[in-house]
């Protein structure tokens, strides 16, 4: 413990708020134990936007990393966006029981959503490393989709549940119990919402959250669909898919959303939303030159989104040693490696997102 005399609690707030904007995300954290003054300040909502909002202006690449062995360890590396070779930063974590396989999903205003194989959630924080487990859901199916958002007008983080019908005698599947937590709220319960699409997403279907709305594919009747969760309203609505092509995930791209299938053999469709209130998909056709000779015949690639410069950035869909990522400009019709460095070879998973941003929050219910 740190002890603090008379001249440390006359240092005016902004001033504190000041030293601790120049320290590294992982840090932060230490403070709370410091005194209660430098915890009232690192606990705050003030603070903690301060801090995002510089954060938002370097995004950060984040790897979620699974190392195998005889007690399974998370890692989270994370390196500059603009210069991957640079500012490298690693925090390893046990955010689950080493018997309970971990799965991740995209990153959200520096938050992360986690999922076990015993359907439980939890929120987690890369950068501080602070993991909080959520109240089991009320409900009698074993299946269950998890979905995670934020709502910038009320700043509110939510998790949207709905379960998944493991049997049905219907040769249409639909989702049921759809309830929503918020984070921070009074209540630490889960709340039933009405959802007026019957629509099925298969189990941990990918998601994105942007601008306040939360998308995924599902599928309504035997059509696959775009499915769009209103944040702050907890409403749902429906976006047709680009139907001349196959789409398999969502990918950010840019401030916008883009469905694409897999790269392989070099070449890739993807469709651009380019307005979600009168939604009109772009399409985008890629061929990179000379593939085969360069990154293998049959390697398979994700588009994990878009760079500042323009470029498309791709990750491999399976753990390569060494590992690397792909960067392609469109307009130039130009790939380039970059292999990430530190990221070892004793790995089980590993996912790779985008415009992460260092949040210093402190999590609880």
């Amino acid at each position: 413990m740190i002890r603090l005399g008379s001249k440390e609690r006359r240092i005016p707030v902004e001033i504190k708020e000041e030293i601790l904007m120049k320290l590294k995300g992982k840090c932060i954290s230490k403070f709370i134990s410091v005194s209660k003054s430098w915890s009232s300040i690192v606990c705050s909502k003030r603070f903690t936007n301060l801090y995002l909002n510089r954060s938002m202006a370097r995004p950060r690449i984040l790897f979620s990393l699974t190392v195998r062995g005889d007690n399974e360890m998370q890692l989270f590396y994370s390196c500059s966006q603009e210069d991957p070779s640079s500012d490298h930063q690693t925090v390893s974590c046990h955010p689950l029981n080493h018997d309970d396989w971990f799965e991740s999903y995209p990153p959200v205003r520096g938050l992360l959503c986690c999922l076990n194989d015993n359907n439980r959630v939890m929120i987690g924080n890369p950068t501080t490393c602070q993991f909080i487990t959520l109240p089991r859901v009320q409900t009698v199916r074993k299946d269950i989709n998890y979905f995670f958002g934020y709502d910038p007008v009320n700043g509110e983080y939510k998790v949207l549940c709905m379960t998944v019908p493991c049997h049905s005698t219907s040769s249409v599947l639909v989702s049921q119990e759809h309830q929503v937590f918020t984070l921070g709220a009074r209540r630490k319960e889960w709340r039933k919402i009405e959802c007026k699409h019957p629509h099925f997403a298969n189990p941990r279907t990918q998601w994105l959250c942007s601008n306040g709305v939360v998308y995924y594919i599902a599928w309504i009747g035997k059509v696959p669909s775009l499915m769009c969760f209103d944040v702050g309203s907890e409403k749902f609505s429906v976006i047709k898919l680009p139907s001349d092509g196959y789409v398999q995930y969502l990918s950010h791209y840019g401030e916008k959303i883009a469905a694409a299938n897999v790269l392989v053999t070099g070449t890739l469709d993807l469709w651009v939303l380019e307005d979600a209130s009168k939604p009109h998909w772009s399409p985008v056709s890629i061929v990179i030159p000379s593939w085969t000779d360069s990154y293998g015949e049959f390697d398979f690639f994700i588009l994990r989104g878009r760079l500042g410069t323009g470029e498309l950035v791709f990750a491999p869909a399976f753990v390569t040693d060494p590992f690397y990522i792909l960067c392609y400009d469109l307009k130039e019709n130009k790939a380039r490696k970059i292999q990430i460095e530190g990221i070892g070879t004793h790995l089980t998973h590993i996912h790779v997102y985008l415009d992460h941003v260092e949040s210093p929050m402190f999590l609880e219910l």
